[in-house]
This record gives structure tokens, C-alpha cells and sequence, in this order.
């Protein structure tokens, strides 16, 4: 059993991806989604505070998925900001997919090393985001029961 995720964090400059994540997400049964086109704008949606239940909650950010590739603030440079803690709505440990038409294996150790949970190169499918969101979340709480 996962855990749930509640709010999630997409920042990805195409429409497009953002949408196929959001539709991902719904599988594992996530309501809250804030969509973002660019890093510089993830780190104040992630404070927003939502009404859940009609109650209002917290604005702390369950998942992150992050392009690498962005205008502004890319991917690896807001893993690196999320990951040094001290930023109101982030975990430092919150999972972290990264989904990028990076393929190269040097890429991927970039981004791991920087401290993203999961490397997914595109193109994708609902099937590899599916299973990108079922590693994140099983690394995560792997990590907080060690």
C-alpha cells in the first residue's frame, strides 16, 4: 500500500505532459494538482493552501515531477533547492520524479546524484508515469522506515 498523496507539484513547460501526468496522478487517487509551466513559479505554488473536505490544509507538496529542460529554473536546479531544505511547502525528502527527453545515462546520473527519486526519459506513457509514481512512492517510504 502506498502512501497517499494529496498535493502534487508538476512543473513542466509543455501542456501537454503536465496534462498526461495530472491524468497519472488520478490513478493513485490524487485530487490536488498544481501545474506550473516553469521552476521559478514551482516554489510559491507549492504554498498555496487548499480546501480539501472543506477544510483547509497545509500547502505541503506530496510529490514533485519536474522537466529538466525549462526556461529559467531548470529541473536539476530545483531538485537542488527542494533537496537543501528550509523551502515552506517542501519536504527535503519529498519524492521526486524527473521526466526529460534527456536519455543519456550521464544525465541520469546527474539527476540522481542531484537528488531526484526517479529518472523517466520521454517519450512517456500513463503505464511508465504509473509505475514512475509507484517507485517514487516506494523508495520514499522505504527510506523513512530505515
Amino acid at each position: 500500500m502506498f502512501p497517499r498523496i494529496r498535493r502534487a507539484l508538476v512543473v513542466d513547460d509543455a501542456k501537454p505532459m503536465r496534462q498526461l501526468i495530472r491524468i497519472a496522478l488520478g490513478s493513485f487517487h490524487c485530487r490536488d494538482v498544481i501545474e506550473v509551466e516553469d521552476g521559478t513559479l514551482a516554489f510559491g505554488a507549492a504554498n498555496i493552501v487548499s480546501l480539501e473536505d472543506g477544510e483547509l490544509k497545509d500547502g505541503s507538496t506530496d510529490i514533485v515531477f519536474l522537466d529538466w529542460m525549462m526556461p529559467m529554473l531548470d529541473g536539476i536546479a530545483c531538485t537542488k533547492l527542494i533537496r537543501s531544505g528550509g523551502l515552506d511547502g517542501f519536504d527535503a525528502e519529498v519524492p521526486i520524479v524527473m521526466v526529460t527527453a534527456r536519455t543519456e545515462d550521464e544525465c541520469e546520473r546527474a539527476a540522481l546524484d542531484a537528488g531526484v527519486t526517479v529518472f523517466v526519459r520521454k517519450p512517456v506513457s500513463l503505464r511508465s508515469l504509473s509505475a514512475a509514481i509507484a517507485e517514487a512512492l516506494t523508495k520514499t517510504s522505504q527510506k523513512i522506515r530505515a
